[in-house]
């Protein structure tokens, strides 16, 4: 038990790094500016955790409050020299964790809590391997850790090159699907990268860790309401 609490904040913790990236391309489900909470508001994942309609209503406020608070704190970020920033930027991805752990220690039960935390995993995808508990369950070694640090700074690269930020004020219109698609194969191929690192020992345990596979939602972004 102490160990699935551990991987909570993990998760929180990555799915915090990996907002933007989501919140730019719709990967899928899409965290946004909810963290890992978002993948609450999936229906899908809604009726694979048998969630109750009390625990839909509080996971949807959470996951709002959870988007205000993070929108809050990045905005701080803007102006900062690039070590300030990275400084600040864990701080704020620590605090975010534990407020997501604390939400779903208190929202979900033993083994929806067990699920989600598959989930969340399944989400985060290759990501998930960067966070220090993933790395700690599956035994990391040092050379591990060195080829995924290469691996990701590629990737980053390759992301940059192949899916630019849109210029702008950022558009919320729903994403390109053949930019969807391309991300998505991306991502399967980054994520089979990171898998050959493992061992056939770290396979087995990354896979009780994800659990059966899942399928989420296709990401839909959330209409704004201008009037």
């Amino acid at each position: 038990m102490r160990m699935l609490a551990k991987l909570a904040v993990a998760a929180g913790l990555a799915a915090c790094l990996s907002t933007s990236a989501n919140a730019q391309g719709g990967g899928r489900g899409g965290f946004g500016m909810g963290g890992g909470l978002n993948i609450l508001r999936d229906k899908a994942v809604q009726k694979e955790l048998k969630l109750s309609d009390e625990q839909v209503e509080k996971a949807d406020k959470a996951a709002t409050e959870m988007g205000e608070k993070m929108r809050e704190k990045f905005q701080d970020l803007q102006g900062l020299d690039q070590a300030e920033r990275q400084e600040k930027m864990q701080a704020i991805q620590k605090e975010m964790a534990a407020d997501s752990k604390k939400v779903v220690d208190e929202l979900l039960k033993p083994d929806q809590t067990k699920r989600y935390n598959q989930l969340v995993l399944q989400q985060m995808g290759y990501r998930a391997f960067s966070t220090p508990d993933v790395q700690t369950k599956l035994s990391f070694t040092d050379e591990q850790k060195n080829k995924l640090k290469d691996l990701m700074t590629e990737t980053q690269a390759k992301m940059a090159e192949l899916f630019p930020r849109p210029g702008g004020g950022g558009g919320g219109g729903a994403p390109d699907p053949e930019l969807v698609k391309k991300r998505a194969a991306f991502q399967k191929e980054t994520n089979d990268k990171v898998v050959a690192l493992l061992t056939d020992a770290q396979k087995t345990t990354w896979k009780d860790m994800t659990g059966e596979p899942f399928t989420f939602t296709p990401f839909q972004p959330r209409r704004q309401n201008n009037n």
